[in-house]
């Protein structure tokens, strides 16, 4: 058995339209990651990584060695993407960073590894807006069949950026000022609103071999049953086939991987970006494969963290149901008790955590937290 036996999360509260960019849009940050940057001495990325290194829990790990333990960088992306951005008029995010090869996410994750000490395995992961998501995989295959008892994940990415935006403003992805002017709000799974923010956000996960996580003193969070990462024959690296043949060959991988039936998935948490194409493709995989579940979306409360955000929502899932409930998807215009307009306490059962990237790449991953 693989458990999830710790995390840090952080996520932004605070909404700010960009109105100086080439595609004007709200964002949610940490405006505070952006405080000097043009000396070119720091950097946002690593700014917002520093929230979830909690130095209790580095010391922790470094401290007490079990075994063999691996570190996974989950960004995304191999280079973070604020360093070389679209020739446009400079805005408020434009700066130079004084230190390239710090930018490089390898270089990143080295450095970040050694302060913990797990410097048996040091890897990064660029699978797109999946990456964090795809990792579990990794996981459940180091500590399956290579001997580790100990895999921490760091998700983060430089998401609030000039290219970034450009990218989701240019692909109409993200909710852009002039259709919120319109009364369109950030939801999914619904006929009017739709879209997202893009935003800052990092997520740092421990998971250990059951041998391990039962000698502590802390129950652990959650149980990982199950994780693949599939594919789909879609001609367009940056679409969706509509019968979501990506995100249900991700799902039926999963669940064979976890050993468990689609009738004992009870929570869904989705990818839930809200874009059209993405509406449909993630339902109708939903409605294929699962039978009695609810569905739930973070992005519309938190923005689009992209490769950060497949494990940094499922935490926020595992948060709200220790709480006893699933929580609604914002902004929904229509009733819905099974892609919730509404919150509702927390079925049994098992969870569903999906996570979808450009190029065709789709994660899915079963979890219970009833340990």
């Amino acid at each position: 058995m693989i458990y999830l036996t710790d995390y840090r999360i952080t996520k932004p509260g605070q909404i700010d339209l960009l109105d100086d960019i080439v595609f004007p849009q709200k964002v949610q940050w940490f405006p505070e990651t952006y405080n000097r940057v043009k000396l070119g001495m720091t950097y946002p990325p690593h700014k917002v990584a520093e929230m979830v290194l909690d130095p209790e829990l580095v010391k922790n790990i470094r401290e007490n060695k079990i075994g063999k333990t691996a570190f996974i960088l989950a960004s995304g992306n191999a280079h973070f993407a604020g360093i070389n951005p679209r020739k446009t008029q400079p805005t408020r995010l434009t700066y130079d960073y004084k230190f390239l090869p710090f930018s490089l996410t390898q270089v990143f994750a080295g450095r970040t590894a050694q302060s913990f000490g797990a410097t048996d395995h040091i890897v990064t992961d660029a699978t797109a807006c999946a990456s964090s998501m795809k990792v579990l995989m990794d996981v459940e295959n180091l500590i399956q069949n290579f001997g580790f008892d100990r895999v921490i994940v760091l998700a983060i990415e430089d998401q609030v950026s000039n290219s970034v935006l450009e990218f989701f403003g240019e692909a109409q992805a993200s909710l852009l000022w002039k259709e919120e002017q319109t009364g369109i709000m950030p939801s999914a799974f619904d006929d009017k609103n739709h879209g997202f923010y893009v935003a800052q956000g990092a997520c740092l996960a421990v998971f250990e071999s059951g041998k391990v996580a039962m000698r502590g003193d802390k129950m652990p969070k959650a149980a990982l049953l199950g994780a693949y990462t599939a594919s789909e024959d879609c001609g367009n690296a940056i679409g969706q086939r509509e019968d979501g043949q990506g995100f249900r060959n991700a799902m039926e991988g999963a669940l064979w991987k976890a050993r468990a039936k689609a009738s004992q998935v009870s929570i869904v948490k989705t990818h839930g970006t809200g874009t059209k194409s993405n509406n449909v493709s993630e339902k109708s995989a939903l409605e294929n494969v699962l039978s009695e579940y609810v569905a739930t979306s973070y992005k519309q409360k938190i923005g689009h963290t992209m490769g950060v955000s497949g494990l940094l929502e499922t935490c926020m899932l595992i948060d709200d149901l220790a709480n006893g409930f699933v929580p609604k998807i914002e902004n929904r215009t229509q009733e819905d008790s099974k892609f919730l307009s509404h919150d509702v306490q927390a079925p049994s059962g098992l969870i569903m955590s999906l996570a979808a990237g450009m190029g065709n790449v789709y994660s899915a991953a079963v979890l219970s937290t009833e340990i």
